[in-house]
């Protein structure tokens, strides 16, 4: 399939699915958007009417096939419905992997005979682990949205947990285990490998050192303290405390030098499955899947001998994962938050790049810079629509911080990978490493402690889609006139 029309039919299908996933969608909105569609095609298009019509109805029915696709995720019988505001007793599995926090845990809860789920909030101990089979009591409501701070914009957390099929939640609940092991074979065995390499780092460095090592291997952070989390946030390097989509291609990079030495097919295919494991192991969050599916276009290209188009593979990972749960694409800021730093990466860094040409290139500090601008830019308006706040001071301390990260993450993955083999052999690179996120958090500290360092801002849609129009238009006139100079040239 051609770029373009490929490129067309795939904006129709998103806009399908986000369209229909809007509360008050009706039938009269489907048509109002069908014939905009048209009309924006009929304008950009200058084949014959023959073509014309073609991608027309491609459009349409496209656009048809998402909102459809939308329509019809999570229909089914609401069990329990009729027992909110009243206690009830369960049983079931826990069916991902538990997130601990400091006092207590929150973990998803599959009832027998329920396509719900259920989201459990419990004391920190006694732990539960993934596939173990309870009997849970308490009394089971609704979740509710909940304003980001005071003034603020709402976070519809209730959409957010849908996503997932979570349409309850149970507090303070009366739990007994009836079985363990109870959930599927392969994830189970992953989480327990991952859980063992993060005992081998805790059991060598201290806290909050061996959580921000979790964060940026394997996207664990549920044990650091919510004033270091705070300080991350007005900092603006939240994203290195989860797996972000630039830490996942570190690691899937690693992982084919590491099959490098094989045949060429075979490495490529122990690559590949690592990737999928890796992915599995950490939970499969929409950053984390969303990187893996373009490190597997890139595994797939090379085996093939094509050549790699990164927007492209950025669409086949859209398609593929809305195909699979709509409802992401409207209400998961991670997929959505992602999905815009990418994108800013490929469109907006070259921009970014012409203006920062004094900026010198050592250390890294120009690509940095780049990098941290362009997404910067890129996602503002989504960051103040959702969350209504930005850190000021993120160029400063991402230019800190940042050149750290990778050594950071390959001095995790030596602590915990030699812990394996004894724990006088994970020592060295433990002193090395607990120095390096010393120095991290201390940067972090100090510029997340400065009463100016983040500012709170709410943006409604109306600016939203004002902004990212003009963004739109003035990368297409940057992208049309640097064509034409290089064409000239």
């Amino acid at each position: 399939m051609k770029g373009p029309l490929f490129y067309s039919l795939s904006v129709a299908f998103f806009a399908g699915v986000f369209f229909a996933s809007r509360p008050g969608f009706g039938f009269s909105a489907y048509v109002c958007v069908g014939i905009v569609a048209l009309a924006a095609l009929a304008f950009l298009s200058f084949g014959d009417r023959r073509t014309l019509l073609s991608l027309a109805i491609g459009v349409v029915c496209s656009f048809a096939c998402g909102a459809v696709r939308s329509s019809v995720a999570g229909v089914h019988e609401h069990v329990f419905d009729k027992a909110v505001g009243s206690s009830l007793s369960a049983i079931g599995l826990v069916c991902a992997e538990p997130e601990g926090k400091e006092v207590t845990q929150r973990f998803c809860f599959q009832p027998d005979g329920s396509a719900d789920r259920v989201m459990v909030s419990s004391d920190r101990y006694p732990e539960y682990r993934y596939g173990d089979r309870l009997n849970i009591t308490a009394t089971i409501e609704f979740p509710e949205n909940f304003l980001t701070y005071e003034g603020g914009p709402e976070f519809d957390y209730v959409s957010y947990l849908a996503k997932d099929d979570i349409r309850y939640v149970m507090k303070k609940p009366r739990i007994r285990i009836i079985e363990r092991g109870q959930g599927k074979w392969v994830v189970a065995a992953l989480i327990a490998i991952k859980g063992s390499f993060m005992e081998n780092i805790e059991r060598v460095m201290p806290e909050p050192h061996a959580s921000l090592v979790a964060g940026l291997l394997l996207g664990e952070k549920g044990s650091l303290p919510q004033d270091v989390t705070d300080d991350f946030r007005r900092s603006g390097l939240t994203h290195i405390l989860v797996l972000s989509g630039s830490n996942v291609s570190v690691i899937a990079e690693n992982l084919m030098r590491i099959f490098s030495f094989l045949p060429r097919a075979l490495g490529q295919a122990s690559g590949a499955s690592s990737i999928v494991l890796f992915a599995l192991m950490t939970g499969a969050s929409s950053t984390t899947v969303r990187a893996s599916i373009m490190a597997l276009v890139v595994i797939l290209a090379r085996g093939i001998g094509r050549r790699y188009d990164v927007v492209r593979a950025l669409t086949c990972a859209a398609v593929i994962m809305i195909v699979q749960n709509p409802r992401i694409l409207a209400f998961d800021i991670g997929f959505q938050l992602s999905f815009l730093a990418t994108l800013a990466l490929i469109f907006v860094s070259p921009i970014v790049t012409g203006w920062l040409r004094f900026v010198p290139e050592r250390l890294g500090l120009r690509e940095i810079l780049v990098t941290t601008v362009a997404t910067q830019i890129f996602t503002l308006p989504f960051i103040l629509h959702a969350m209504g706040e930005i850190s000021v001071i993120s160029l400063v301390t991402n230019v800190l911080v940042l050149p750290c990260v990778s050594w950071a993450m390959l001095g995790g993955f030596m602590v915990g990978a030699f812990g394996f083999m004894h724990q006088a052999a994970s020592l060295p690179a433990a002193f090395a490493t607990s120095a390096l996120i010393s120095y991290m958090l201390s940067v972090v500290g100090f510029f997340g402690s400065l009463p100016f360092a983040a500012i709170r801002l709410s943006v409604g849609e109306p600016v939203l889609v004002a902004v990212y129009s003009f963004y739109v238009f003035f990368i297409w006139r940057w992208r049309r006139k640097n064509s034409s100079r290089q064409s000239a040239s």
